[in-house]
C-alpha cells in the first residue's frame, strides 16, 4: 500500500529506523523513529510532482557537502540538488517552494539569526495537527524539536543541524517538520538519546545493526497522524496545496520569494 507523502516532504527523505543501541537502555520497549515514506497517492493531483523519498535519497543529501551559499544562484542550486535526490519536479517546487527556500537559504547563510527557530517548527507542527484534526493531537514545544534534531544530527549531520546551532536552515526545517508529522511528534527514545548529548555524526548507521523495515506496531499517535494526514491531502487540489504551503512557510518565517 502506498503512503501519501506530505507536500513539504518533496524535500524530505525516508530515514531508516534508529537501532536499539541508538535509543539507549530499554529502547526495545519504546518505538524507534520511523520515517518510512512512500510514493504520493496515485489518485492525488500532486502525485507526479512529489517524487519518491527513501533511504537512498536521505543518504544522498547527507553525502552532500554543507553548502557554501554566497548568492541566490548558489541557494537555488542547493535546493534543486535536494529536490533532485527525491525525484521532485513540477510547479509545487518551482512556483511554491524553490523561491522561498532559495531566499531563505541565502538569508540564513548571511545572518544566523535568519535560521528557522525550533519554536517556529513546533508552531508549524501544531498548526498542521489542527489542520489534520488528529483525534489526539500532540502539542510540541521548541525544546522538544531541539531534542529531535539533536538526536537525528548524530546520524545525519548534513541533514539535521546540531544542538550547537541556534536553528535550522529552511530545507532542514522542512525535512524535520515532515519527520515530526510522520512520527506523530517526538519519540520518547529520541528524547532520551538527546539527553546523552550525542555529537553530530557520532552514530554510524551500519546496516547490520539497524532495523530496515517500518515499525510493525506503530504507536497510536503515529497511526492517527498518518491516517489523518493522508485523508487530508487526498482532499486537496493544487490551489489548496499551494495555500497550505504558504501558511506553513509564513509560520516558519520563510521569505516570500520573488
Amino acid at each position: 500500500m502506498n503512503r501519501a507523502t506530505l507536500p513539504w516532504s518533496i524535500l524530505s527523505c525516508c530515514i531508516i529506523l534508529l537501532a536499539c543501541n541508538l535509543l539507549g537502555a530499554g529502547a526495545s520497549k519504546s518505538r524507534a523513529i520511523d520515517t518510512e515514506a512512500g510514493l504520493a497517492g496515485r489518485d492525488g493531483t500532486m502525485a507526479a510532482e512529489q517524487g519518491y523519498v527513501n533511504d537512498r535519497s536521505i543518504r544522498i543529501i547527507n553525502s552532500l557537502d554543507d553548502p557554501e551559499i554566497e548568492s541566490l544562484g548558489d541557494a537555488e542550486a542547493y535546493v534543486r540538488q535536494v529536490a533532485r535526490a527525491c525525484g521532485v519536479q513540477g510547479p509545487v517546487l518551482t512556483k511554491g517552494l524553490l523561491p522561498r527556500l532559495a531566499e531563505g537559504e541565502l538569508a540564513a547563510a548571511q545572518d544566523p539569526s535568519r535560521l528557522v527557530s525550533d519554536d517556529n517548527v513546533a508552531e508549524a507542527f501544531n498548526f498542521l495537527s489542527r489542520e489534520f484534526q488528529a483525534p489526539h493531537p500532540q502539542v510540541l514545544t521548541g525544546n522538544e524539536v531541539l531534542q529531535f534534531r539533536t538526536a537525528m544530527s548524530a546520524i545525519y549531520p548534513h541533514v539535521f543541524s546540531p544542538k550547537s546551532v541556534p536553528g535550522s536552515r529552511p530545507t532542514q526545517a522542512l525535512i524535520m517538520l515532515h519527520q515530526l508529522v510522520f512520527n506523530g511528534g517526538v519519540p520518547e527514545g529520541a528524547k532520551r538519546f538527546a539527553q546523552k548529548n550525542p555529537q553530530p555524526g557520532g552514530f554510524k548507521a551500519v546496516a547490520s545493526r539497524i532495523q530496515l523495515n517500518p515499525d510493525p506496531n506503530p504507536s497510536l499517535a503515529v497511526r492517527e497522524y498518518r491516517s489523518a494526514s493522508i485523508a487530508y491531502f487526498r482532499r486537496l487540489n493544487e490551489p489548496e496545496m499551494h495555500s497550505l504551503i504558504e501558511s506553513v512557510a509564513k509560520i516558519m518565517a520563510l521569505p516570500a520569494g520573488r
